[in-house]
């Protein structure tokens, strides 16, 4: 990957609504690994995927397992996360995902084309690995599959960057941006971080966030707009390394936004929590609940972002909806609220 220091521009942030597509708190997880298999095809724990690898021959790398995906009791406020484990070598790589986001994003609220991902990172301790870890968001390019967005971070030197398939120049790649002069935005060991990053499905643009720096790149740099699909967790290593690391995340969280506000006060969050549906799983029926909001429509749809049922609800806080009819499957409930649209995900045994 090539290292790159792009001219950044000062923005600012704005209060907005946004739709909560993807969120992670990883508290009703089980302890211990994710996954049984880390080869991506079958879905462990909250049908998260887990791929792991020890590179190509020749490599050091040895250590590539179902460990190396951990809930962990050690998350941000004393909750459970995600540890991830680090190649032990000079190759190696970690990636963890959930498979269907592109329906997920073709859900969307209309106009809702910035989409934000913030989560937790616990820096560690000092170390002498050299793993790069982070979260980045990965578009389609016609067959390619493109990084549109990110952070990555140096275990060892813990420099924080950003990430992005980019234009310099003439010269089309994936990029590691530099949010600060030399040598970079080093972050405190052993402490806890909320960072984001922002990406403009209109426009390509890409805006990155921390506590300290709110930057983006010259419109110049920007390449595509991409349509987004898929938010993994990944780790890999340079041929520099060599020995293990571990880094803990927590608190995921993917919106659709019209405009963007990063790390911002918005009322996503309170949205989110204030419609509960149950039981779930379900056979027949679901139930929805509002907690001091009301809402007027439901509809859902498959993972493929197919709508298979709407239900249309004069303005209540609470209804039963019956989807006996519909195959076994996961499915999307879009509910309308009277502040914006809620996305949760169920499952019909």
């Amino acid at each position: 990957m090539k290292k790159l220091l792009l001219t950044l521009l000062t923005l600012t942030a704005g209060t907005v609504s946004a739709q909560l597509l993807q969120t992670e708190n990883f508290n009703t997880l089980n302890l211990g690994n994710v996954g049984t298999d880390i080869t991506g095809a079958t879905p462990g724990q909250d049908n998260w995927l887990t791929f792991s690898s020890n590179g190509t021959a020749p490599t050091t790398g040895t250590n590539a397992a179902n460990e190396n995906f951990q809930i962990v009791a050690t998350g941000n406020a004393s909750s459970n996360g995600l540890k991830i484990t680090s190649s032990n070598g000079d190759k190696g790589s970690r990636f963890m995902w959930k498979d269907g986001f592109d329906a997920i994003w073709a859900t969307r609220t209309t106009g809702n084309n910035i989409l934000e991902v913030e989560y937790d990172m616990y820096t560690g301790s000092a170390t002498s690995s050299t793993a790069q870890v982070g979260v980045r968001l990965y578009g389609a390019d016609g067959t390619n599959s493109r990084v549109l967005g990110g952070f990555v971070y140096n275990v060892g030197s813990r420099v924080l960057n950003g990430v992005a398939y980019l234009n310099n120049g003439g010269t089309f790649g994936t990029f590691l941006i530099n949010l600060t002069a030399a040598p970079g935005l080093v972050l405190d060991a052993d402490t806890w971080y909320r960072i984001g990053f922002a990406y403009n499905t209109t426009t390509g643009e890409v805006i990155f966030k921390t506590n300290t720096v709110y930057t983006g790149l010259n419109a110049a740099n920007w390449v595509g707009p991409f349509d987004p699909t898929e938010v993994d967790f990944v780790s890999a290593v340079p041929s520099t390394n060599t020995v293990v690391s571990d880094l803990t995340f927590d608190n995921l969280t993917v919106k659709a936004t019209a405009t963007e506000g990063l790390l911002g006060t918005t009322e996503i969050q309170g949205l989110e929590n204030t419609i509960a549906i149950y039981p779930n799983p379900t056979n027949n029926v679901v139930n929805v609940k509002g907690n001091n909001v009301g809402f007027t429509a439901v509809s859902f749809t498959d993972i493929n972002g197919r709508v298979v049922k709407t239900v249309n609800v004069d303005t209540t806080s609470e209804t039963e909806i019956s989807i006996s009819e519909m195959n076994s499957g996961v499915y999307f409930m879009n509910i309308t609220t009277d502040s914006g649209v809620v996305t949760k995900k169920i499952v019909k045994q």
